[in-house]
């Protein structure tokens, strides 16, 4: 690119990119700076995996002993029993079992540091995938007024006066709506150190001391209006640049904490990786999240050899490397695995199943009080299912996320914490 065609470039996205800065999240740069204080490092990480598309809970924690489930899934159930080529549920316990796909994480059930929770979802009652979403990650059910995700709004509750530019990260481009909110937060782009470093070497003239680019640039109106962004801006660029660099020094530098573990090829595996290479550098990680997409398996499901086999064969091997890779880092390490809402109890006629209410929640690390089932399907029975058709939603999902950030980082949730919400009894989820 010639001087002329990247002053050119610049000058014409230099704009944007600033601008997507400024806003309250962002695809690949973080949020500005904010003033005051900020929390110190702790210690303990709170790594949120979210799975997009409403997970079917019935075909990840298998209620085995029930006949009913067999009945109104002929062809998708778990047997109880390896036969006929066939493999079984992973037993949990005298009724409860796991995906035979999940293998690799019953170690960490029988080490009690594993436990699942059912029936848990939202009170609301939308089957939309993006309503779902929404008001799970904002923590607030039917409140579309609520912008600061539950995460954002436990990091600005505890800043400190010491600023960490990595209290918490998004492993993916986009900000997730759980970490959304006024403290600013990274997100890190999809791509390599090498690719991402060429990205802000490319911009690196814009927000570093301008570096000879044309005074015009910098002075381009990014509002649409007065310019007194503008400063704000330029120290936002500069700042994620700094932060990014940082990042990938800490992940993929010299002296980057060696992988103990072999994860599998992919992207959760890959993205886990880095945030184990966080943690294990004591760098002040307190909260991680990361997407893992494809459960909307309205078709091809199937039992141990359709997409949900796939799906959770890939979730439960990278989630068991990332707790070998952590090591005696897992002690001080929760991880919550979630969806937006799960699945209706019987099959459809293409081996799948549709939109439901009730869920499941997987949560493992050090805090967790593990080796139970919290929660119960009951009997699947038509009459006693919600709308006659789904799980219910005996666990409202705020339970869990309250009890997640006390046990992983001592914080009790304020009143309003979690909007139009009174609690329940504990679900006893981490350690006392």
């Amino acid at each position: 690119m010639t001087e002329n065609t990247r002053r050119s470039f610049l000058t014409n996205t230099g704009a944007a990119v600033l601008g997507a800065c400024a806003l309250p999240s962002t695809r690949v740069f973080a949020q500005p700076r904010v003033g005051g204080s900020e929390r110190a490092e702790k210690g303990n990480t709170l790594v949120v995996i979210y799975l997009r598309g409403g997970a079917d809970a019935l075909n990840v924690v298998v209620p085995y002993s029930n006949p009913m489930y067999y009945t109104v899934r002929p062809t998708i159930a778990i047997q109880p029993e390896d036969r006929d080529g066939e493999r079984g549920v992973v037993k949990l316990n005298d009724n409860y079992g796991f995906h035979p796909a999940m293998a690799a994480l019953k170690p960490f059930w029988d080490s009690k540091q594993l436990s699942a929770i059912v029936n848990v979802g939202s009170p609301h009652p939308t089957r939309s995938h993006f309503d779902a979403q929404d008001f799970m990650e904002y923590a607030a059910p039917g409140d579309r007024s609520m912008t600061n995700g539950w995460l954002n709004r436990y990091l600005a509750e505890t800043k400190t006066q010491d600023y960490n530019p990595l209290r918490a990260v998004a492993m993916q481009g986009l900000l997730p709506r759980a970490l959304r909110g006024k403290y600013p937060v990274l997100a890190v782009p999809q791509m390599s150190s090498s690719e991402s470093e060429g990205l802000l070497d490319l911009f690196d003239d814009v927000y570093k001391n301008r570096g000879g680019v044309e005074k015009g640039v910098m002075e381009k109106d990014l509002s649409g209006g007065a310019k007194t962004g503008r400063k704000g801006a330029v120290d936002v660029g500069r700042h994620t640049i700094e932060t990014l660099r940082h990042f990938w020094e800490i992940v993929e530098g010299e002296d980057a904490p060696r992988t103990q573990a072999k994860y599998p090829r992919g992207g959760l595996g890959r993205r886990l990786q880095m945030i184990a290479k966080l943690i294990k550098s004591d760098c002040g990680l307190e909260c991680a999240a990361v997407d893992k997409g494809g459960w909307d398996t309205h078709q091809g499901e199937g039992s141990d050899d359709g997409s949900i086999n796939r799906l959770l064969g890939d979730l439960s091997a990278s989630m068991a490397a990332f707790a070998k890779d952590l090591g005696k880092h897992l002690e001080r390490t929760t991880i919550l695995v979630m969806t937006e809402f799960g699945r209706t109890v019987a099959e459809n006629g293409n081996r799948g199943t549709d939109h439901g209410r009730g869920g499941c929640m997987l949560a493992m690390g050090g805090k967790i009080d593990g080796g139970k089932v919290i929660g119960d399907y009951g009997t699947l029975e038509r009459k006693a299912l919600q709308d006659r058709r789904d799980l219910r939603v005996d666990i409202d999902f705020r339970t869990v996320f309250g009890e997640a950030l006390k046990g992983t980082h001592g914080f009790d949730t304020p009143s309003g914490f979690f909007p139009i919400f009174s609690g329940r009894e504990p679900l006893g989820l981490c350690k006392s």
